[in-house]
């Protein structure tokens, strides 16, 4: 029986896809601007005991725009039955400039530190998206990420 107060899956970690795996992102291990234009960004889901059956609604809130919509992931579609882990990616948004949630002026694909933040929830009928945590709902810590300016390389 799940646990009806815990988070139906939450996001433990960044990656950039190379050709021998997956590879951790963090500040330290910056995205060249070659890599942000052709590549995605994975991250890890934990899916937690008790919600092996539920399907996942996912928004990604990259630097503190709105949150984007990603795709749902359906249980026996998308996630396996039996994976407690799974990766899933989305890019970083392919505007040069956009507002945030307040208004402010913000350039997704400049060099520099950047910030994603990913929230899941479990999946309703219809098109309702809700994020609370009486739907499983979970919001991830602030990964940061860099992207490197054709100098840092």
């Amino acid at each position: 029986m799940a646990d009806e107060t815990a988070p139906v899956a939450t996001v433990t970690g960044l990656y950039r896809g190379t050709f021998s795996g997956l590879e951790p992102l963090t500040k330290d291990t910056p995205l060249t601007l070659d890599e942000v234009r052709r590549s995605p960004i994975f991250y890890e889901l934990e899916l937690h005991p008790g919600h092996e059956k539920e399907n996942l609604i996912i928004d990604v809130i990259y630097d503190n725009m709105s949150p984007l919509r990603l795709q749902d992931l359906m249980r026996g579609t998308d996630i396996p039955r039996g994976v407690r882990f799974w990766p899933d990616w989305f890019e970083i948004p392919p505007y040069r400039e956009i507002r945030d949630i307040d208004g402010r002026r913000v350039y997704p694909r400049s060099p520099g530190i950047h910030t994603v933040r990913i929230r899941t929830a479990k999946r309703k009928l219809g098109n309702a998206r809700d994020f609370s945590p009486a739907n499983g709902g979970s919001t991830s810590p602030v990964f940061e990420l860099v992207i490197a300016s054709e100098a840092m390389r």
